[in-house]
């Protein structure tokens, strides 16, 4: 449970954040995410998160443009498939995300040991 509820926060937090701030905000909204929640899966949880989103993102931008620039991107970068290049889109973010919370649950475990 604690999963699911740490991957719609750093889902809906990094969606609001990216309306206001550039495309490098959501690792600090999932670090902060990965250093308030306490959970096994925190790399996971922050790499889906930031996966799906980027992936309907690009998504929706592809489907509600009467351009067809991703096409035409993925000609260029000799990709056969727009969603393929969609696909690395997600990939990339969720890599991104996934890294930060884990950055995040690691300061909190590194802020609790001793040393002796």
């Amino acid at each position: 449970m604690k999963f699911v509820i740490q991957f719609f926060a750093i889902l809906v937090s990094a969606f609001i954040a990216q309306w206001f701030l550039p495309w490098y905000s959501l690792a600090v909204v999932a670090l902060a995410m990965g250093y308030f929640f306490k959970s096994n899966a925190n790399f996971l949880a922050g790499f889906l998160a930031i996966a799906v989103l980027w992936f309907l993102k690009a998504w929706w931008a592809d489907a509600h443009t009467v351009s067809d620039l991703s096409t035409r991107v993925a000609t260029i970068l000799m990709v056969k498939n727009k969603f393929i290049l969609m696909s690395v889109t997600a990939l990339i973010g969720g890599l991104v995300g996934g890294f930060a919370t884990l950055t995040g649950a690691l300061l909190k475990y590194k802020r609790k040991m001793r040393w002796y």
